[in-house]
C-alpha cells in the first residue's frame, strides 16, 4: 500500500475509464469520481500522508456549508431543502481533496503510468464519441438494448463531451510538457471534431473558451486569471438584477429567440432573480429553487418554464437563492483561491491549468447545477488530473 502501487493502478484505471463512462452513462461519472476520492483517501490514511487542501480553499467552502446549515433554521418553510444538505456536504468532503494538488505526492503515484492512462483515456473517449455521434449511437444501443429504429437524442452526450474537453486539456498539457507538441495539437484537434459532431452549445463554448484561454494564458497568464475572476465575480454579484433586466428587454422588445433552451434559461433566471431579491442576505436554503413557487404573473407569460426546476442553470443565481450575498461572496472567494493556487504552479503548467479552470467554471454559469454530482465529479477529477502536469519535487 505505502509504495503507491495500489494508488497508481486505481488512479490509472479510473482516469482511463472516466471519459468513456461519462459519454455512455453520464451518471457513472459520479460513481467514478466518488470512488477515486474514497479509495485514494483510504490509501493516504493508511500511509498517514493526508494532504491539506489549504485554508484558502477550505475556509470558503466550510463557511458556505455553515450558511446552508443556518438556513435550515432560518427558512423552516422549506423542509425539503434539508434533505439535500447532507448530500452537498458529503460531496464536498469527498471531492475537495482531489483538488488539493497534494494528493499526487501524498499517494506516491507512478506519474508516468498515470499520465499514459489519462492520455489513453481521453483518446479512447474521443474515439467512442466520434463513433456514437457519427454513427447514430451504436454502442449505446447495444448496451441499452435499443431497437435500431428507436431515436436516441444526441443531447445525452452533452455532459460527457464537457468532461472530455476538461480532461483533454490536461492530457494536451501532459503531451506538451513531454515535448510531444504535434500529438498535443492533434489531440486538441480531435476534440474539435468531437465537439462539432455534438449538438451542445455549451460543449462548443467550452472547447472555444479552453483554446482561447490557453493561447492567451501562454502570453499573459496572470492577466487572464485576474480577468476571469473579475468577470465571473461581476456576473455573480449582479445576477438577480441583470437576469430580470435581460428578460424584460427580451419580452418588451419581442426579441426572437429560436433556441428554446435559451428562452427557458432566461425565464428561469428571471424567476431566480426574483427569489434572490426577496431574501438577499442568506437566501432560502439549499435546493430552494426547486421548492419555491413561481410568481403567477411570471408563469403566465413564460413560454417554456411551466414548473420549478432543480436549479436555475447559473451558479451565481443558485448561490443567491440558496445562500444570499454571503454565499455569493464565499463562492467568489473560492474561485479567487483556486486562481491563486494556479498562480503558484510552475510557469509551464499555468496556462493549461488556467484553461481547465475556465472550462470548469463555464458550465456552472450557464448550464449545470452546483450540487449535481456529475458536475462535482468532473470538476474534481479534472482538478486532480492537473496535478499530473507537475514534476516530482514541485509540490
Amino acid at each position: 500500500m505505502t509504495d503507491g502501487r495500489a494508488a497508481t493502478w486505481i488512479a490509472a484505471l479510473l482516469l482511463l475509464a472516466f471519459p468513456t463512462v461519462g459519454l455512455l452513462a453520464k451518471h457513472g461519472m459520479s460513481t467514478l469520481g466518488i470512488a477515486l476520492a474514497v479509495l485514494l483517501a483510504g490509501l493516504m490514511l493508511l500511509d498517514r500522508r493526508v494532504p491539506w487542501p489549504g485554508w484558502t480553499l477550505v475556509v470558503p467552502v466550510g463557511l458556505l456549508l455553515a450558511v446552508q446549515a443556518l438556513d435550515l433554521l432560518l427558512a423552516p418553510d422549506c423542509p425539503p431543502c434539508a434533505a439535500r444538505w447532507p448530500q452537498a456536504a458529503g460531496a464536498v468532503v469527498l471531492l475537495l481533496p482531489l483538488a488539493a494538488g497534494g494528493v499526487i505526492a501524498g499517494t506516491k503515484l507512478d506519474r508516468p503510468l498515470v499520465r499514459r492512462a489519462l492520455v489513453a483515456g481521453v483518446l479512447l473517449g474521443a474515439v467512442v464519441a466520434i463513433v456514437e455521434l457519427g454513427l447514430d449511437a451504436p454502442i449505446y444501443r447495444l448496451l441499452d438494448g435499443r431497437d435500431p429504429g428507436e431515436a436516441v437524442s444526441l443531447s445525452r452526450y452533452n455532459r460527457g463531451i464537457v468532461a472530455l474537453v476538461l480532461l483533454a486539456l490536461v492530457a494536451g498539457g501532459v503531451l506538451w510538457g513531454q515535448g510531444r507538441r504535434l500529438p498535443a495539437f492533434g489531440l486538441l484537434a480531435v476534440m474539435g471534431v468531437v465537439s462539432m459532431l455534438g449538438i451542445s452549445l455549451i460543449a462548443h463554448l467550452c472547447l472555444l473558451l479552453g483554446l482561447v484561454t490557453l493561447i492567451a494564458g501562454a502570453v499573459v497568464e496572470r492577466l487572464v486569471r485576474v480577468a476571469m475572476v473579475v468577470v465571473v465575480a461581476v456576473q455573480m454579484l449582479t445576477a438577480p438584477w441583470a437576469a430580470n433586466a435581460v428578460y424584460e428587454w427580451v419580452v418588451a422588445d419581442n426579441v426572437e429567440i429560436g433556441d428554446m433552451a435559451i428562452r427557458h434559461r432566461l425565464e428561469l433566471w428571471d424567476h431566480g432573480g426574483a427569489l434572490a431579491r426577496e431574501r438577499p442576505w442568506t437566501g432560502w436554503g439549499i435546493d430552494a429553487f426547486d421548492h419555491r413557487p413561481i410568481d403567477p404573473q411570471r408563469l403566465a407569460r413564460a413560454e417554456r418554464m411551466n414548473k420549478p426546476e432543480p436549479h436555475p442553470h447559473n451558479a451565481g443565481l443558485q448561490l443567491w437563492v440558496e445562500t444570499g450575498i454571503v454565499g455569493v461572496l464565499l463562492g467568489i472567494a473560492f474561485l479567487a483561491a483556486a486562481a491563486w493556487r494556479i498562480g503558484r504552479m510552475p510557469r509551464a503548467v499555468r496556462p493549461w491549468a488556467t484553461a481547465v479552470l475556465a472550462v470548469g467554471v463555464l458550465p456552472g454559469l450557464v448550464s449545470f447545477g452546483l450540487w449535481q454530482t456529475t458536475y462535482l465529479a468532473m470538476a474534481a477529477v479534472a482538478a486532480f488530473a492537473v496535478g499530473l502536469l507537475r514534476e516530482e519535487g514541485e509540490e
